[in-house]
């Protein structure tokens, strides 16, 4: 499959340098300026890479509820969700702890990210944002850790010098949540310096599903009853519409408030403090899960998930010996997470709580001679990871003892890090680029209570040194066409999450013990691709990659003292181990069409497609891989008004393609897997005055109000749904 896919284009790559021309392309410029290949503004055309900008405009034109439905928008980034307030990102078959998550130059990636899905990127305010890059492939030369599929890279708005007094206002409305999210910003700025507020406080009632199934999707999805607590019991109520997600509802808020000093136009400091805070978000699929007629849990939600980050950025273009720019953020962050669960009927309720703070150093410096481009850099990380739990009797408020979900005693995971890249212009057409990076790291946890497992040690210490390299080659057909290849791989050092949790709700109710004897994730990937206008109307996108993982973490049967299971929260359950126990391979393709009818009307479509299979004496479908997935767009243009009618895809997913043992969630699937779907969308919006500062969004969503359910997802997605929001600038 894969070497037809080669052949196929190496012949096309023939037939369009016969036909590139230096024409105006409708799609993405080749000199717009992205930061999340190198860390500093290049430009996109020398770039060797997969690489997917969102524009402050194009957010606005978009108006998603969440940074997670954002970034699904791009066509080339799946999504698995497993609770409303919830939204995980697959970027060519990686997810979760393998998708490094980046704020302005900042890794948001802790000591605790799991191998599962996670909800973090919703943390991410779109009101805050002037743009969002999506990196496609390994990004461990310039991250580090964790960026084995790519890397989602997040710049937030910094204020304009010498505007004065300006301020934003929008309110938007959803009907198929009853969604409301206001949001205020406010900013003033001099010519040397500047500051600026924006709030934002989004509710999300319970989601409404579509009504309209298919004879595949059957009755999945369908919440004919659902659990309350009436007089200090369990009670199951009917549903008056089996469609309303019930238990699905909840609430968040953002601020960022931004400083920026310019002494001199070579120099520039930024002081930015960014937080967010959640309601209780309920574990939608948790809650749906029935024993018989009976719901397994009375309650399961994350209790308010807080998230602040202060940094310090210094920007500096003075040419020297040692460098021409020179880029220094300092940071620290504050991560609170809880679970809270508890057994219908029960009135035990478990509380697992959760403190991560990060502290880094980011130091980048770039240094031009002639034909030559040097980047490099160091990196500091330092985790704290403090892990504390209680149970508690929701008649009495009586409080007892519970197992901590991370060791007890806290943990502290740090690393340093170094970086040398280089870009070569070897003619005005040909750029090559190679690059190293070395990193080595520490972990130390302590257990100290052992009253609930006394096989647990009294610590675990674990070093590890990581090394990496990419090799990029870029041809330039024309101004708006290039061809390039790249090589290079990734790692992922085993963290808190790996190596001290003591238990994680992995489908049959596994027990997790700890390992200190983890090596870190290695990745290998391989990408050809391009990117031309093939003419003044048509452009083209296209690529292929190969990926070879080796190491990749795994749970396997263990047995501890001679035992295979253990009691945990008074059941008799499995025990199992994380392992590196894993060789796998990814491949797949990309695939994206423009074509311009004219300076007003053009069309979009794309397609990507990812196979992944375990090695072994018979190959196994690896998890997180999604189903070929796409999107279609007609958009249109005219002065002061801008709509596309658009179309989100998937084909299915067959049973025979889930990995049973992993987290591609197989028991929230039909019997034969999960369905294909295609929905229908419009969006427009239109600028209300001369002076384009009051902007209308109007949109409705799954017109036809199918019910699908995307791959892996723990509850259905949202039927027909029309949303508005208005802005104004002032």
């Amino acid at each position: 499959m894969l070497q037809k896919l080669q052949y196929f284009f190496y012949l096309f790559l023939l037939v369009q340098t016969a036909f590139a021309q230096q024409a105006d392309s409708t799609m993405q410029k080749m000199n717009e300026l992205v930061v999340s290949a190198d860390r500093f503004e290049e430009k996109y055309k020398d770039l060797p890479r997969q690489i997917d900008l969102i524009s402050k405009k194009q957010i606005q034109q978009l108006n998603q509820q969440t940074a997670a439905d954002l970034l699904v928008q791009t066509g080339n980034v799946f999504l698995q969700k497993s609770q409303q307030g919830g939204g995980s990102p697959i970027i060519r078959g990686f997810e979760a702890n393998r998708v490094l998550l980046v704020l302005d130059g900042v890794r948001l990636n802790n000591a605790i990210y799991r191998s599962g899905h996670l909800q973090n990127v919703l943390r991410i305010d779109q009101n805050m944002l002037e743009k969002a890059e999506v990196l496609y492939g390994p990004g461990s030369l310039m991250y580090g850790s964790d960026a084995l599929g790519g890397v989602v890279h997040f710049v937030s708005v910094k204020p304009t010098l010498d505007k004065g007094l300006t301020g934003t206002v929008s309110s938007r409305y959803s009907f198929v949540n009853n969604e409301l999210t206001n949001a205020f910003g406010l900013s003033y700025s001099s010519k040397k310096w500047g500051a600026l507020f924006n709030y934002t406080f989004s509710d999300f009632g319970d989601l409404k599903q579509g009504k309209n199934r298919s004879s595949e999707i059957g009755n999945l999805g369908l919440r004919p009853t659902y659990q309350a607590r009436e007089n200090n019991k369990d009670v199951i109520k009917v549903n008056d519409d089996p469609n309303m997600q019930v238990g699905s509802a909840y609430h968040q808020s953002n601020l960022i408030a931004k400083f920026l000093f310019q002494p001199k136009s070579t120099q520039q400091h930024i002081l930015s403090f960014t937080q967010s805070q959640t309601g209780d978000v309920p574990r939608y699929d948790r809650l749906t899960e029935m024993a018989k007629d009976t719901p397994v849990y009375g309650d399961w939600y994350y209790g308010p998930e807080k998230f602040k980050l202060l940094s310090y950025q210094l920007e500096d273009s003075k040419k020297r010996l040692i460098a021409d720019q020179i880029k220094m953020v300092a940071s620290t962050q504050r991560i609170e997470e809880s679970r809270i669960s508890r057994n219908f009927g029960s009135t035990k309720q478990t509380h697992r709580e959760e403190k991560v703070d990060v502290y880094s150093l980011n130091l980048d410096l770039k240094k031009n001679w002639f034909i030559h481009e040097m980047r490099y850099g160091f990196e500091y990380v330092n985790n704290k990871v403090s892990s504390n739990a209680y149970a508690k009797n929701i008649n009495t408020n009586a409080l007892s003892n519970a197992s901590t979900r991370y060791p007890d005693g806290g943990s502290n995971m740090n690393w340093v890090g170094a970086y040398l890249n280089f870009n070569h212009e070897l003619t005005d057409k040909i750029i090559l680029s190679e690059g190293v990076r070395i990193n080595y790291t520490q972990l130390h946890s302590k257990f100290v209570n052992k009253s609930f497992y006394e096989f647990l040690p009294d610590e675990i210490n674990q070093k590890n040194l990581s090394v990496c390299g990419n090799l990029g080659l870029v041809y330039l057909l024309g101004k708006e066409s290039k061809i390039y290849a790249n090589i290079g791989n990734a790692y992922r050092t085993p963290n808190v999450d790996d190596m001290g949790k003591i238990f994680d709700s992995k489908p049959g109710n596994k027990m997790i013990v700890p390992n200190a004897n983890l090596k870190p994730e290695q990745s290998l990937t391989s990408e050809l691709g391009t990117q031309c206008a093939i003419n003044n109307k048509l452009s083209l996108a296209a690529n292929v990659y190969y990926t070879a993982l080796a190491n990749a973490i795994v749970a396997a049967p263990t047995s501890v003292n001679g035992v295979d299971s253990l009691f945990y929260d008074g059941k008799k359950t499995a025990t199992y181990t994380l392992v590196n126990a894993q060789n796998a391979f990814i491949y797949g393709y990309h695939l994206q069409i423009q074509y311009g009818f004219n300076k007003k009307l053009s069309i979009t479509s794309g397609i990507n497609y990812t196979y992944g299979r375990i090695l072994g004496d018979s190959m196994m479908p690896m998890d997180h891989i999604p189903p070929m997935f796409g999107r279609t767009s007609i958009d249109f243009k005219h002065k002061r008004f801008s709509g596309s009618l658009y179309s989100l895809y998937s084909k299915a997913k067959k049973l025979e393609d889930y990995y049973l043992n992993g987290e591609d969630n197989i028991q929230y699937a039909t019997p034969n897997g999960m369905p294909a779907w295609i929905t229908l969308n419009i969006q427009g919006g239109v600028k209300l005055t001369k002076k384009e500062n009051i902007m209308l969004n109007i949109g409705l969503e799954n017109i036809l109000d199918q019910n699908y359910r995307t791959f892996a997802s723990g509850m259905s997605a949202a039927g027909r749904n029309l949303w508005l929001n208005l802005r104004v600038n002032f």
